[in-house]
């Protein structure tokens, strides 16, 4: 016995030679449950739009339609088409919900400024320290070099009133 073909679509098995191949992908059925499978992953919006086309008359009366998939007309019940209306209109809250904690999180470009500017001024316990009316800041040593002896004289702090007779520069 040859290759055998596994059709995914179908669930059918056939011999794989290019004949019974072309006759199975161009056959109607194979056709059916190509498009059944690729339908169930449309946008619940393209799958209401296409209800607007209008609702098969014998299907909404006897539940059946002798054209089955072929059928130009749809073949949705009132319960699946409000599953479809409240599947978008969470899709559309969360969406809603999604663009408002964005704005919320991206702040204008003037008070992300204004922050800075206010940690910049506040008091930093590792860096400098602002005194009371002195505009000199204050340095002193982290607490793990506290306990440290003969400590190099690159990391002392400077004395106080070093940086007093030099003038400020603004940069930028």
């Amino acid at each position: 016995m040859g290759k055998r073909y596994y059709c995914e679509f179908c669930d059918k098995q056939f011999g794989d030679n290019p004949s019974s191949r072309k006759n199975h992908l161009t056959g109607v059925y194979h056709q059916r449950m190509r498009r059944l499978y690729y339908d169930s992953f449309k946008d619940p919006e393209v799958i209401l739009a296409d209800v607007e086309k209008g609702i098969c008359r014998a299907f909404q009366n006897t539940g059946e339609c002798n054209y089955g998939d072929r059928c130009h007309y749809t073949h949705m019940t009132n319960e699946h088409r409000a599953q479809l209306q409240q599947q978008i209109q969470k899709k559309r809250e969360a969406e809603n919900a999604k663009k408002k904690s964005k704005s919320e999180l991206n702040p204008s470009l003037e008070a992300w400024l204004s922050k800075r500017v206010k940690k910049m001024k506040s008091e930093d316990p590792r860096h400098c320290s602002q005194s009371d009316g002195d505009d000199s800041p204050q340095y002193s040593l982290p607490p793990s070099l506290l306990g440290m002896t003969n400590i190099p004289p690159s990391l002392l702090p400077p004395p106080a009133n070093t940086f007093s007779s030099l003038d400020i520069q603004e940069w930028g």
